[in-house]
């Protein structure tokens, strides 16, 4: 399926790691925001926040003392900015090491804050290889919307193009049109988004698979 005519592009969170290990990487970073000025450790409610058993600012809320506490936008800007403690996963590593000892280059197209996009590519460690970032703050445009696929169709127009992704409600529908091929990476159970697949098939990717490592090179 792909070879050295073909540029690979990704989608962000929920593709090349989960979004949850982001969440969880800033509520602990918060945490130590918090648990540093004020010598209160929030960190044994962590896992019922992530659950969503607990909303993590109205654990802050109920926790410190009016006098103490921070404008909400304090925390955002915390949790959204921060530089977060995630990594690729076993399959998703040896796939980026198949695809680049074939020389086979790729970019990333992903809807979100600029720092914070560009914060999980560093942490990732794939901002040195990736060829292009296209992210939505800086575009003016997000997903669906054709803008940040006609990009990488201009710069491209020779190669064969490949979008893998998992939202189906808003990652295939561009690609799909611009005669890319899909792949939609199944949700383990960890996405924050859930995936349906009894959409129009526009909005459907061509090709579904549970690891990347399934992709044929």
């Amino acid at each position: 399926m792909i070879d050295n005519n073909t540029h690979i592009v990704f989608d962000l969170d929920d593709t090349l790691f989960k979004e949850i290990d982001f969440v969880k990487s800033a509520y602990v970073y918060i945490n130590s925001y918090i648990n540093s000025r004020f010598n209160i450790d929030l960190s044994k409610n962590i896992k019922k926040c992530l659950s969503g058993e607990v909303n993590f600012f109205d654990l802050i809320n109920s926790k410190l003392h009016p006098d103490q506490n921070f404008p909400i936008e304090k925390y955002l800007e915390l949790y959204r900015f921060h530089y977060p403690e995630i990594k690729l996963s076993k399959d998703t590593s040896v796939f980026f090491e198949k695809i680049l000892s074939h020389n086979i280059d790729f970019s990333i197209i992903t809807d979100g804050r600029s720092i914070s996009q560009r914060n999980k590519i560093k942490a990732l460690g794939l901002y040195d290889q990736v060829k292009n970032i296209i992210i939505s703050e800086e575009t003016g445009f997000e997903k669906p919307h054709f803008n940040n696929f006609k990009i990488l169709n201009r710069i491209y127009s020779n190669k064969k193009l490949i979008y893998i992704a998992d939202n189906t409600s808003k990652d295939f529908l561009a690609p799909n049109s611009l005669n890319w091929d899909t792949i939609c990476l199944i949700n383990n159970g960890q996405n924050i988004h859930p995936q349906d697949f009894n959409l129009s098939i526009d909005y459907l990717p061509k090709i579904k698979v549970n690891y990347l490592t399934e992709i044929n090179i």
